[in-house]
């Protein structure tokens, strides 16, 4: 056995020389004993009765314990990733015992994963262990060393156990992919009965999803779809993360619990997964998704032909119809969805639809895989339209971390003496000269004040120069925490990633612990030559082993990790004649600070939290509007908030679409929430974390007037005869700039759907404009044809006006409130024209060069709902018609 206490040199040559033998290529596996099969998932006994006979020397049972460690799960591996390891013990004694098994990553043990596990006499037992791969360690471009020891302890000492070539390391090599697009495909489990027919259905899936993507693809021969036949994923830290997409089409993993919930949140952080209602049962989609599942299935039937309409990707209106037909029918399910992303449509119903869930997508299908191919083998256009952009790479996720790293670094340091201490400190000094007076004024020596008084202030400025000395010199050893919490209402659950600044003032352990949940790795690289370890525990929480915390600097740590809520946080609210009015439950409203409405790309409301009421109230008045690139009300910030005002810029201002900003959602700043992750006591703890919850919206009663912050009004190019606007891009909120030509944006502003129908009353237009020597003007819809609402000449700055004609603010047939910002030409152009056109020359020689800009438009509207802005029961629905 070799001691563990090896230099990293040493330990790097002992690597090279395994390298340099070819050992690696030896063994498709590890093993420091007996090979044992990866379908190994539970402890099994193996009695002596059952034991090979010695009669036959090739069959003899091999002595000792046996580990295997191979690549489990999805099996492709990417740099900067993270990979799932299948570790499987024999034991073939009679004793109980307990290993330590460790990997690393290239030529560089500093870096370890461990895991430590119980293995029971005369029994084979799996364990499992995640593994980060680094970026920028490769071999001939496209593999990575895999390295793995065992690890025995001795009377609290560590050494190698020696594999069965008697050497400390076994390696092998693994193939990196980090430029492939991979899919993952679930099914119906291959068990014995009807496994015939479940192959059957995963062979004809398996082409119908190739069919498809080669349909879309430059590169036909891009690596197969990766089948998973195990009713159970690999339970560890990332393991579904170099899948870009995931089908699923069966009860695979109905009895896997911890799989769903990986599913789930690999689908919040930037998956797509496809979900084939036909053969997917509801209960399983239900545990899935939670309620963000908005579909019911009415029935189910078998069509022999149907006509397939594909919505066209760019109007969002009914594009091309195809038809298909053959003698085998295919299944198709009759659902009702509110999805507003409806794909594909069959007589009416939704047969291909999609929602949003955090960074991720979800693509429901109710049509069986062969309604996508034609009987000629060709794709429809449907499964053309939904591949095209359902196969391309998982949404990569907004660093938070990078905005988050200013916020912790600023809370390590001293602390300025409180307020509290200082008036102490004079309050002594007053009453010293107080009482001083007092006594030699009723002896008549009041002369004597003349020494006191200086005296006093001298001691009382050295005791202030010495508390602040104190604290300017000890920082003390601190653990600065941030987070931004995600809050998932749909599946009772929050996804949290957090950044951690330690300081300490002297060398110690951490003493850093995390639960099954949590992994916490390091933001940088130390640089150091002493080995660093996360040993994996067999009650799943994980501990650091290695060298500790030195003295005097600050190092970062990191997890991206989710939480079950023990109590639902929710923001539940209407509109009143303010604005909008909630109730926050599941925080408490006194550590909540700095509150905002966000629904990018629309404005920013601030929010007041009433922490006197029963619960929570929020409060954001339609006067609450931020101006574009404030975050937080008021001219005089503190530290904390200009931190704050960063981070808001940092994030909010630079990623389109992240979840982080759907909205409308309610962000608010309060105390870091309890992940179960341990440090030594000499650590103090401090931080704050960021809270994103969802609002949820009520329908305001009738007959009372209200007000719609805008917030919650959503800006959308309107299509008309010639098509849409390129001036405003409704994605990002951004007006072109510097135009030069007259042009009008054909807008549509669209309402939260608990208020339709409803009577708007009047609309309060706030904007941003410089058009100088230009006429603004504003167009609605009146009687079906545009209409003159405002005008205003040499607009420049911020304008304001309200738009109260009722025969203009009528509803479009697409659920919106039509308007029209347009500018004409200058009117220097306009005279110049004319002066041409008098003289007989051509106009159109005229050159315009003067520009103009619009900046942002900001729209709130009143209205009330009355008796006869409700439904009625015999409307048609907009998702199928029975």
């Amino acid at each position: 056995m070799i001691p563990t206490t090896l230099s990293a040199t040493k330990f790097k040559h002992v690597v090279s020389v395994l390298v340099m033998y070819g050992l690696m290529a030896l063994f498709p596996v590890f093993s420091t004993g007996a090979m044992a099969q990866e379908g190994a998932s539970e402890t099994t006994a193996v009695p002596p009765s059952k034991a090979p006979q010695a009669a036959e020397p090739q069959a003899k049972e091999p002595a000792g314990v046996a580990v295997t460690v191979m690549p489990s799960g999805v099996q492709r591996f990417a740099s900067g990733g993270w990979a799932s390891l299948a570790v499987v013990g024999v034991n073939h004694t009679d004793q109980d015992v307990e290993e330590v098994v460790s990997v690393f990553v290239g030529d560089d043990p500093n870096l370890q994963f461990s895991t430590r596990f119980w293995l029971p006499a005369r029994s084979k037992r799996q364990s499992w262990l995640p593994l980060a791969i680094p970026r920028g360690e490769r071999i001939d471009g496209n593999r990575v060393d895999l390295s793995m020891i065992r690890i025995a302890e001795s009377e609290g000492e560590e050494s190698f156990t020696e594999n069965v070539n008697q050497m400390p390391v076994s390696v092998r090599s693994l193939m990196l992919a980090d430029d492939e697009i991979n899919t993952g495909l679930f099914a119906d489990p291959l068990d014995h009965e009807g496994a015939t027919q479940h192959e059957a259905t995963r062979e004809r899936l398996n082409a119908v999803l190739n069919a498809g993507r080669d349909s879309v693809t430059m590169n036909p021969s891009d690596l197969p779809i990766v089948s998973f036949l195990s009713n159970f994923l690999p339970p560890t830290y990332g393991a579904l993360d170099e899948l870009d997409q995931v089908v699923i089409a069966g009860d695979q993993l109905q009895y896997d619990s911890d799989g769903v919930v990986a599913i789930r949140r690999w689908i919040r952080r930037g998956g797509r997964a496809w979900i084939m209602l036909d053969l997917t049962s509801q209960a399983l989609v239900d545990d899935l998704l939670g309620d963000d599942a908005d579909f019911t299935v009415i029935d189910r039937t078998e069509l022999n032909e149907f006509q397939l309409q594909t919505t066209d990707p760019v109007r969002g209106t009914a594009g091309a119809t195809e038809s298909w037909s053959s003698e085998t029918p295919v299944a198709m399910l009759r659902v009702l969805t509110q999805s507003d992303d409806i794909v594909c449509r069959v007589d009416g119903w939704p047969v291909a639809f999609r929602k949003r869930v955090g960074d991720g997508e979800v693509l429901f299908t109710a049509l069986g895989a062969d309604g996508w191919i034609h009987s000629d083998q060709k794709v429809t256009a449907g499964l053309n339209r939904l591949a095209r952009e359902f196969f391309e790479p998982k949404n990569e996720q907004q660093d938070l971390v990078a905005a988050m790293k200013p916020i912790v670094d600023d809370q390590i340091g001293y602390q300025i003496p409180s307020r509290s201490t200082a008036a102490f400190v004079l309050g002594v000094n007053a009453l010293v000269i107080l009482i001083g007076g007092v006594w030699w004024a009723r002896q008549r020596r009041l002369e004597r004040m003349a020494f006191l008084v200086p005296v006093s202030a001298i001691v009382t400025t050295l005791i202030m120069l010495a508390i602040g000395s104190s604290h300017a010199t000890a920082i003390p050893s601190t653990v600065a925490t941030s987070q931004v919490v995600q809050v998932q209402p749909a599946t009772g659950e929050a996804d949290v990633s957090t950044i951690r600044a330690v300081y300490s003032q002297q060398s110690g352990d951490l003493g850093l612990v995390s639960n099954h949940q949590v992994m916490t790795m390091p933001l940088e690289n130390t640089g150091t030559s002493q080995t660093r370890r996360v040993s994996l525990e067999d009650d799943g929480t994980s501990r650091w082993i290695g060298p500790g915390q030195p003295p005097g600097v600050v190092r970062h740590l990191v997890s991206n990790s989710a939480t079950t809520l023990q109590q639902p946080i929710r923001v539940r609210g209407t509109f009143d004649g303010q604005g909008f009015r909630g109730t926050l439950t599941g925080l408490d409203p006194t550590n909540c600070q700095d509150g905002l409405i966000v629904a990018s790309p629309a404005p920013i409301t601030a929010v007041r939290i009433d922490a006197d009421a029963s619960a929570g109230q929020v409060l954001a008045g339609a006067s609450d509007r931020l101006p574009p690139g404030q975050f937080i009300p008021g001219s005089i910030l503190t530290d904390q908030q200009r931190m704050r005002q960063d981070f808001y810029e940092a994030v909010l201002t630079s990623a389109e679409g992240h979840s982080l900003s759907q909205g409308p959602s309610l962000l608010v700043w309060t105390n870091p929430f309890e992940l179960g992750v341990q440090f030594d006591s000499r650590f103090d703890q401090r931080g704050a974390a960021l809270v994103s919850i969802p609002i949820q919206l009520e329908r305001p009663a009738r007959g009372v007037e209200f007000r719609i912050p805008s917030s919650f009004i959503r800006t959308d190019a309107f299509w008309g005869a010639q098509g849409r606007t390129t001036l405003f891009n409704p994605r990002t909120g951004k007006w072109l700039a510097e135009m030069t030509k007259a042009a009008e944006a054909q807008l549509l502003f669209r309402f939260p759907d608990v208020v339709a129908p409803m009577t708007l009353q009047q609309v309060n237009v706030t904007m941003k404009i410089n058009a100088p020597s230009r006429t603004f003007f504003v167009n609605a819809f009146v009687d079906d044809q545009p209409a003159r609402v405002f005008q205003l000449d040499n607009a420049t700055g911020v304008i304001k006006f309200t738009i109260d004609r009722r025969d203009a603010l009528r509803l479009h047939a697409d659920d919106g409130l039509y308007m029209a910002f347009g500018v004409t030409e200058s009117f220097e152009a306009t005279e110049r024209k004319a002066n041409v056109s008098g003289s007989g020359e051509a106009g159109d020689r005229v050159v315009d060069n003067a520009t103009w800009q619009i900046d942002y438009v900001h729209l709130d509207a009143v209205a009330q709902i009355n008796a006869s802005d409700l439904p009625s029961l015999d409307e048609a629905s907009d998702t199928g018609t029975p």
